[in-house]
């Protein structure tokens, strides 16, 4: 029998009683994995989370990610490899992704309703997509499913960085199925004002983001698609982000949740992101369960987090895949525990095609090759505490003014703000 005994009885009521009829507050849950990641041997963070939620008290939402699965338009054996392939090469099947996840969400939610989303890699850019599908044109109302496919392309057609919507269209245009037509992002931005009052959208911020290590390599190889308030969302309540310290694959830049210059409402309102020793995987979970010591580091702590905001799990569950029960399943998190690295093979090359990369020290985008660097830990930034029980070497390479966290005493929103005025004072600058 499974234990009940860590789960609030209040909101495990609630949701039992609202799920058949849908007439009281529930939680709607949706986990997005990355990159051709599915339910296998080797298991990612998104898998090890949705499998200890409660599923009897709140509505659940799993998508095995871009790459994974080839769509069905596919029929024939080398168009179902180059679609595979481009997805998990160009982020060819976005739009499929977010319009699943938003329908599900459409089909479900009413007002009152708290919405977790939970993403890895391109999983988490996926959910923080959907975040931004939400902010600016609402929530649809279900029977107007074929509403969605038109919000969706205004979304992919518009891109924060002055011109690169013209180029995005002229070059993967068919890719993302976008229309050649070039428009401003003023225009689409009014558009996006006028489809939700006309089409009487719901007001849906979601509650909680919970992500790992997004990666912004989602449209075109030299000039990755960058959606509006997928950075910076106002509507989030809750957003907390584990970010690995040691990637260094020019294809897996990070995207890093930063207030956007000239506006007055910035968001996640409540946000975290916290930097874990390891590459890519070490973080978002995904090698062999011996091997994953360090990423159950980072999912301990997202479900802390999580748990905190209202998510519902089954206590004996999380304890297992924790590694807390003393089986040989699974093990425990780890500081000490395996590194990886994933810089291998072809992607090497990845390293001398020139990319945009975002200057935290210019606090400007510049056009360069990669050429093996590390990630650049912005000032001021949070580090988890299992950083430091790495060996000295490790240590001296950590930023000096970094803010050492722990999963047991993580911070609170009043030391964020703390943190970013003293780093304002001395003239960092400091993202969300």
């Amino acid at each position: 029998m499974r234990s009940q005994a860590r789960i609030s009885w209040t909101w495990r009521s609630k949701a039992r009683r609202c799920l058949p009829g849908i007439s009281m507050p529930k939680n709607l849950v949706v986990c997005c994995d990355g990159t051709a990641n599915e339910f296998a041997r080797h298991r990612t963070n998104v898998i090890k989370l949705f499998s200890v939620l409660d599923h009897d008290s709140q509505r659940t939402y799993y998508h095995p990610g871009l790459g994974t699965m080839e769509p069905a338009g596919a029929l024939t054996t080398p168009a179902r490899k180059l679609t595979k392939l481009m997805g998990m090469t160009f982020g060819y099947g976005l739009r499929d992704d977010v319009r699943d996840a938003y329908v599900f969400l459409m089909r479900y939610y009413e007002p009152g309703d708290r919405v977790f989303m939970f993403g890895f890699s391109r999983g988490a850019y996926t959910v923080r997509a959907v975040a931004s599908l939400l902010h600016m044109y609402g929530m649809i109302r279900p029977g107007n499913e074929p509403l969605v496919p038109y919000a969706i392309r205004m979304l992919l057609a518009i891109n924060r960085r002055p011109g690169v919507t013209r180029r995005v269209v002229g070059k993967a245009g068919e890719l993302l199925g976008l229309n050649k037509k070039t428009t401003s992002a003023d225009e689409h931005f009014g558009l996006a004002a006028d489809f939700k009052a006309e089409i009487g959208c719901l007001q849906c911020g979601p509650h909680f983001v919970g992500v790992w290590d997004t990666v912004s390599s989602v449209g075109w190889i030299e000039n990755p698609l960058t959606l509006p308030y997928v950075a910076d969302n106002p509507s989030i309540q809750i957003g907390r982000h584990a970010v690995a310290i040691d990637e260094r694959r020019a294809f897996f830049r990070n995207h890093l949740w930063r207030p956007s210059p000239g506006r007055k409402a910035h968001g996640p309102r409540d946000s975290m992101q916290v930097w874990f020793p390891g590459v890519h995987c070490d973080v978002g979970g995904g090698y062999r369960e011996s091997e994953s010591g360090l990423s159950k580091l980072a999912l301990e702590w997202m479900l802390t987090e999580a748990k905190k905001a209202g998510l519902l799990v089954i206590a004996d569950r999380e304890a297992d895949v924790l590694g807390r029960t003393g089986g040989s399943t699974y093990v425990q998190p780890n500081a000490k525990g395996k590194q990886h690295e994933s810089l291998e093979g072809w992607w090497h090359f990845g390293e001398l095609i020139w990319k945009k990369h975002y200057n935290w020290k210019r606090q400007r985008w510049e056009r360069r090759m990669n050429l093996w660097r590390r990630r650049t830990i912005p000032p001021a930034s949070f580090i988890h505490e299992s950083a430091y029980g790495r060996s000295s070497r490790y240590i001296s390479r950590l930023p000096a003014d970094a803010v050492r966290v722990s999963t047991v005493n993580p911070g609170t929103p009043s030391d964020e703000v703390a943190r970013v005025k003293a780093a304002e004072k001395n003239g960092g600058h400091v993202p969300h």
